[in-house]
């Protein structure tokens, strides 16, 4: 497509910041019922024609940049498009490539398996959630089946809400695929897991993927302690106590006996009171910094240099693989891959000489940067630059010389201190015996993947 053409199709869009702009100017003179009706149509109709067209353009763009020939056993073979275009949108749109390339792949999908369901979305009337209901719900049916479910959902009611749509789409998959569901229900049964989300203010939100009816059993216990409880003079809102009646289910009520190791890195300042700078608790992001020095006062810990100190190795010469000191600096600095939004952590990523080590890079502190194995393989299957300024700064340049800036020394979504705002930029790793849980698995810190009832709108 022509740079013209390309124009033309983005102008578009530019009598529609108008018609926002007049909307907007007019919203505080405007009546109840024009506001009823504006909503309505912005959360109901135009809100599905854009999450449409948001579909059928990432589905486009997939088409224009096919999968490239498998050259190694590490390609998945038969992808519908390239691996690496999540890569060219994520930076633009400052998000991560794993969310971007998760959208990109529900796209495709959606077009590829309910046709008639992205149909009635483009003309506005069906909506995302309730497609993306549709979706996952026959899923796993055949083709053949799949089809006969999409047509009756959509020949019938939108029904009352995307939680009733969702209950008749499983029941109709129930009837159109009865042993299906039931080998579905055996393997999702063998899967059951528990996993950890982090959240803000040093919370974390713990979950369990469970039968049904354990659940329901679970939850009823849970709550009639806690009644119980509240009933006999405990005064806390009824959900602070089901949240601690669990907790004492699960440590038995003997948390002084409940230890693990963790990780935290704090700077010099903050362990000595010298000031409040967070600190970082590995697996899961930053803490107050009276969390992290709590959490030292008992703890064996080390230090971990970030800045040249006597006996850090730097520079190995002509070695390839960094001794364990270098790579622990070398990863404790990046936090993360270095590409930009990309959330692997670095303790499971590679160690890639920016200047390869195969055209003379050194194995040195200023020459290496942790990266994930797919961004790894980016810069040379993928057609991407890397560059290393200065320690810590990597510029990746995509194949159109677009350049994405990534200063790791900042560290400005981990609020890990940064040895630049410092005269003394060392931190400290404490490892230590804590009351609060174990590490997460990194696979848990990746983004998290909504369910489609609170899957949010592609655009």
């Amino acid at each position: 497509m022509s740079g013209g053409a390309v124009t033309k199709l983005v102008a578009r869009f530019a009598a529609v910041d108008a018609v926002f702009d007049e909307t907007l100017a007019e919203l505080a003179t405007c009546s109840k019922e024009e506001a009823l009706e504006l909503v309505v149509l912005l959360m109901g109709r135009q809100a599905a024609r854009l999450a449409g067209l948001t579909v059928r353009a990432q589905v486009r763009l997939a088409q224009l940049h096919p999968s490239a020939p498998t050259v190694n056993d590490v390609d998945e073979p038969g992808d519908p498009y390239s691996e690496f275009l999540a890569d060219r949108v994520a930076p633009e749109l400052a998000e991560s490539p794993r969310a971007v390339s998760n959208r990109l792949a529900r796209a495709w999908d959606l077009v590829e398996k309910l046709p008639a369901a992205v149909d009635a979305l483009v003309v506005g009337e069906l909506d995302w959630r309730r497609l993306l209901a549709l979706f996952e719900v026959t899923e796993y049916l055949t083709e053949e089946r799949r089809a006969v479910a999409e047509a009756r959902m959509l020949a019938g009611r939108r029904l009352g809400s995307p939680a009733l749509w969702r209950r008749k789409a499983r029941r109709l998959m129930l009837r159109l695929d009865p042993a299906g569901a039931g080998r579905r229900w055996r393997e999702a049964h063998a899967e059951r897991d528990v996993t950890v989300e982090p959240l803000e203010d040093g919370m974390a939100r713990l979950s369990a993927t469970l039968a049904a009816e354990d659940v329901r059993a679970i939850c009823d216990r849970i709550d009639r302690l806690a009644r119980s409880a509240r009933a006999g003079g405990d005064g806390r809102p009824v959900a602070a106590v089901r949240a601690d009646v669990l907790a004492a289910l699960l440590l038995g009520n003997r948390r002084e006996y409940v230890t693990t190791e963790i990780q935290v890195i704090a700077s010099v300042g903050t362990l000595a009171g010298l000031d409040d700078d967070p600190a970082e608790l590995v697996g899961y992001g930053p803490i107050p910094a009276g969390v992290g020095r709590a959490l030292a006062a008992d703890a064996r810990w080390r230090r971990v240099l970030t800045d040249p100190v006597t006996g850090t190795v730097l520079d190995l010469g002509h070695r390839r693989v960094p001794a364990p000191d270098l790579a622990r600096l070398i990863r404790y600095r990046d936090q993360r891959c270095t590409f930009p939004g990309c959330a692997v952590p670095a303790v499971s990523a590679d160690l890639d000489h920016t200047v390869p080590w195969a055209h003379g890079g050194r194995t040195a502190f200023d020459n290496l940067g942790a990266a994930c194995r797919h961004h790894h393989r980016l810069k040379g299957e993928g057609g991407w630059k890397l560059d290393q300024p200065r320690p810590g700064v990597f510029v990746w340049t995509s194949p159109d010389a677009r350049a994405y800036r990534n200063d790791t020394n900042t560290n400005d979504g981990e609020g890990v201190p940064s040895g630049e705002d410092r005269d003394t930029g060392s931190t400290v790793t404490i490892q230590a015996a804590a009351m609060v849980g174990a590490e997460p698995d990194p696979e848990l810190m990746s983004p998290r993947r909504h369910t489609p009832a609170h899957e949010p709108c592609p655009f």
